[in-house]
């Protein structure tokens, strides 16, 4: 008995375990975008859904505001990114949407302003660098704006270019 009181008085109880980030690495990202897909600058999180060494897939959800005078127009961000490459450089290509709701003006009607709910298709190229474990998250991209919805109908011929700087923390 006394044997097993000295054995067990060898274990180190002084904390959690360390993480062990092979085995589960940080999957998920808080950041900031300045450009992009929602214009000046957008609230993210982003989280990989399916982690393999060369290839992660994840989706990203963001939200930004957008002040016009009175009113508070909102901005939502929805994207799927194809993460290439070992870690922790990595291409990432994605396709998405940019959902606005814009208070506009209709010319030539008695009651010429009204809440508009437009919608843009997006692309992703670029540059992104993320650790397996947690810590700083960066990346550039390219994000193309390739077709719009909005009240006057769907316009698959409309195009701006764009690009975005993103920062923040990947956990």
């Amino acid at each position: 008995m006394f044997c097993t009181l000295l054995i067990k008085g060898q274990d180190d109880y002084t904390g959690p375990k360390a993480r062990d980030y092979i085995k589960k690495p940080a999957k998920t990202a808080a950041f900031i975008e300045l450009g992009g897909n929602a214009g000046l600058f957008c609230l993210n999180i982003d989280r990989i859904y399916i982690y393999k060494e060369k290839l992660k897939v994840g989706a990203r959800l963001g939200f930004a505001p957008h002040f016009n005078g009175l009113y508070i127009e909102q901005i939502y961000v929805l994207e799927n990114n194809f993460i290439l490459f070992k870690n922790p450089h990595h291409l990432e290509l994605g396709l998405g949407a940019t959902m606005q709701r814009r208070y506009n003006e209709r010319p030539n009607q008695i009651d010429n302003y009204f809440w508009e709910s437009i919608v843009f298709g997006v692309a992703r190229c670029g540059y992104r660098y993320q650790k397996q474990d947690d810590g700083f998250f960066v990346r550039a991209a390219l994000t193309p704006i390739f077709m719009s919805s909005d009240a006057e109908g769907f316009h698959s011929n409309y195009f701006q270019f764009w690009a975005g700087v993103s920062l923040g923390v990947s956990f």
